[in-house]
């Protein structure tokens, strides 16, 4: 979750993996580290041995979330305008000792897979607000959901392996999921969770030992395949991400300029009458809507499941998945 933290750190990466080694060298298992170099040979990953001997040293989640919490200080590439954005692959996170929310759940992905432990990725769903990915995890003896996560926020870091509903683990977030705009704690921002989701299907293992960005499945990961559900709430139905949903429905649209905007035109009929009254309606100063602007949002939520400042700052930052050279089509299966 890119939300305000401690400052950027940057840390000698020698320097890194030194102190790591001298700290976890001794309470390796051989077999541990016998069977995870295996597991990398075999699925052609080039881990060096320094890497591994660490890697082998995280052998359950519970002792990944840990090295999360004690180890990779929070990576806030939102810190000030001239920080350069970065989505770091798992090799960078252990070296560089750092990560950022998405960051944090590819290394916690990674080195969950490579021990066996079958993870999933989940995204909590925000409104007006930066979103969270986790990586679920089953305990083998009771069943129970688990996941690991980072965050430079207190209370949305990863969850032991008491909840018998993905549901009831996403909801547990809800209370400590507050705006960053008015940075009110009753301002809560949380709305849905996804079904989890396999990304070795998805995109194959070769991520887990890249030297370079995963800008790839950073803005290709959520696609129309993957459905979410509302919090909170006993019915079974589903939705679409709603920056999906709102360039399937073409309420997000590329101009003859090339750049993403919203195009009120394809808007539902019932919805258009909202989206201009609550534009004429919301106060900037407000941070988040209030009072006759909150209701209108409400009702055009209802409609599209977004909001007019969600849809609005949708289109604005499409801009830079295409200038990633990414495509509309890749979130689209038809």
């Amino acid at each position: 979750m890119s939300k305000p933290g401690q400052p950027p750190i940057h840390i000698d990466p020698a320097e890194q993996m030194a102190r790591l080694l001298d700290e976890y060298r001794a309470s390796i298992e051989p077999r541990a580290l016998a069977a995870l170099t295996h597991r990398a040979s075999d699925l052609c990953l080039p881990f060096t041995p320094d890497e591994l001997t660490m890697l082998a040293a995280l052998d359950t989640p519970v002792r990944v979330q840990h090295f999360l919490n004690t180890h990779i200080y929070y990576n806030n590439d939102h810190a000030t305008p001239d920080t350069e954005e970065t989505v770091m692959s798992p090799r960078q996170v252990l070296r560089t000792g750092r990560a950022h929310c998405f960051e944090g759940a590819m290394f916690a992905y990674a080195v969950n897979y490579l021990h066996g432990h079958d993870p999933r990725l989940i995204l909590l769903e925000s409104s007006q607000d930066s979103e969270h990915n986790l990586v679920q995890y089953v305990d083998p003896h009771t069943g129970l959901f688990g996941c690991n996560a980072h965050s430079a926020y207190p209370h949305l870091d990863g969850r032991s392996a008491e909840y018998a509903a993905i549901r009831a683990m996403a909801e547990s977030y809800s209370p400590w999921y507050y705006s960053d705009r008015s940075n009110n704690p009753e301002d809560r921002t949380l709305v849905g969770y996804s079904e989890p989701f396999d990304l070795v299907a998805k995109y194959g293992v070769e991520w887990m030992g890249r030297n370079d960005a995963l800008w790839d499945i950073y803005y290709t990961y959520l696609d129309d395949t993957i459905t979410l559900h509302y919090l909170f709430d006993d019915s079974s139905s589903a939705h679409l991400y709603p920056l999906v949903r709102a360039l399937k429905e073409k309420w997000i649209e590329i101009d003859a300029t090339g750049q993403p905007r919203v195009n009120t035109a394809n808007l539902p009929p019932q919805a258009l009458p909202l989206w201009e009254a609550f534009w004429n309606t919301y106060r900037e100063e407000d941070r988040r809507p209030r009072g006759k602007a909150r209701e209108i949002e409400q009702a055009f939520m209802h409609i599209t499941s977004t909001t007019p400042i969600d849809l609005s700052e949708n289109a604005s930052d499409f801009v830079y998945f295409l200038e990633k050279g990414y495509r509309v089509e890749q979130l689209l299966s038809v």
